[in-house]
């Protein structure tokens, strides 16, 4: 499924959400090994503060009725039966030492992991999700990264992945901030539960001079501008709550200066988005915030995007046009061209090894092309007029070309490629 499939598919399925003003539920999901206390410990200094509900959420995987044996040996009938009451002795045990009132709420659940948390929060209609860490050994870093980040993308609640460090609410804060203006939005609200009289840090990473072929320096003035109005508008939703950020901006591999920096300033808490996404394209979701999980020290918080109840429409004339035979792209892209030129674009890259980023924000289409004789397609943006700045992307050996319109109306062009999708996205007035 193309990227453009996928904002289709958003929008005959999109779930508007209102944050809410006062946090009411918390789920804790465990698997009662060690590491979960680290979540229990998160959950009780969150309630402190909040007065929030806890429940708390054990997932057992369903394990085969036939044992691997040569006779094909059948599992006892109330083999799962034992398995959950086991379980639910080993995480009582645990909860008991953070909850002397015996208020939290105990489930447990078959199914898998990501899912079976994700479903549980929409029942619970939960505020967040708080996981733990297990930074001992490859296997157990590999099963908690992979965990978490199927969670995030499955689920429109934040997810806070609480660092054995914890000790009291989070004070210095470091929040990743990329150009996309749809993100974020939850986040100051999440802030205000967790946090206790926070020190923000908003971080905005660039690409390197030369990242992917451009030359960034060209067009420095643009990013810059692109840059604190994104920046603005997040610092207005903070400021409401009373929470205070500032501005940090740093060159390089997001993931890793973000954790970078953490540890510099000694951060007890990393904030960063995830675009959630539908169907197969849920699979590249949630590839930084993995890499983030992976990399850092400290607690991280996923936060998804939230539609806004005075945004979202429903757009029932949407059509997506994908064109896999390559002989068929020069005509399309010239007829997108001669429909779209002078529009204002952004331009966004998906790549396996650094997730999604936003290459240019607020530059005007001059046009997509395709030459057949080196098996190559060209989107050039920048100023209409004069010689002004230019900025081209080549993207070589596309497989497919995708077009999406709502209302008769081009909003999106994708085309996908070896490892990854780049989508053109057209701002709407």
């Amino acid at each position: 499924m193309t990227a453009v499939e996928s904002i289709t598919h958003e929008i005959d399925e999109k779930t508007i959400l209102t944050p809410r003003l006062g946090m009411k539920s918390i789920v804790v999901a465990t698997d009662g090994s060690d590491s979960a206390l680290t979540a229990f410990k998160a959950a009780s200094l969150i309630q402190a503060q909040n007065q929030a509900a806890v429940h708390v959420l054990s997932v057992l995987e369903l394990i085969s009725p036939m044992l691997p044996s040569p006779e094909g040996l059948l599992l006892p009938p109330d083999f799962e039966k034992s398995r959950e009451d086991a379980q639910r002795r080993v995480v009582s045990d645990q909860i008991k030492q953070f909850d002397p009132a015996n208020e939290w709420t105990l489930d447990i659940k078959l199914g898998r992991p990501g899912e079976t948390i994700a479903a549980f929060a929409l029942e619970e209609s939960a505020d967040l999700i708080i996981v733990g860490t297990n930074k001992h050994g490859v296997w157990g870093r590999i099963m908690g990264e992979e965990t978490a980040t199927e969670i995030a993308r499955l689920t429109h609640t934040p997810l806070l992945v609480a660092s054995a460090d914890i000790r009291r609410l989070p004070r210095r804060i470091v929040v990743g901030m990329d150009l996309n203006p749809d993100g974020m939005q939850c986040a100051p609200q999440a802030l205000k539960w967790l946090t206790e009289k926070p020190s923000i840090s908003c971080v905005h990473v660039k690409p390197r001079s030369e990242f992917m072929g451009i030359d960034w320096a060209e067009f420095d003035s643009d990013y810059e501008l692109a840059m604190h109005e994104r920046f603005n508008c997040f610092e207005k939703e903070m400021r409401r709550l009373d929470l205070r950020p500032e501005l940090v901006v740093l060159h390089g591999d997001a993931a890793h200066e973000l954790a970078d920096f953490a540890t510099y300033s000694k951060a007890e808490l990393i904030v960063v988005g995830v675009k959630r996404r539908s169907g197969r394209a849920r699979a590249i979701g949630g590839r930084m915030a993995g890499r983030v999980i992976r990399q850092a020290s400290c607690s991280i918080l996923i936060v998804p995007n939230v539609v806004s109840t005075t945004t979202a429409k429903t757009a029932p004339f949407d059509t997506t046009d994908v064109i896999r035979d390559s002989r068929l792209w020069s005509v399309a892209l010239k007829e997108f061209t001669s429909r779209n030129a002078g529009r204002i674009v952004n331009l966004e890259v998906n790549d396996p090894e650094i997730g999604a980023l936003v290459e240019a924000s607020n530059y005007p289409l001059l046009g997509a092309d395709y030459d057949h004789r080196n098996g190559s397609l060209t989107l050039t943006l920048g100023d209409t007029h004069g010689l002004g700045h230019h900025l081209s992307r080549t993207i070589s050996n596309p497989e497919s070309v995708a077009i999406l319109s709502v209302e008769h109306r081009d909003t999106a062009l994708s085309v996908s490629h070896t490892g990854g999708q780049t989508l053109l996205t057209f701002q709407v007035k």
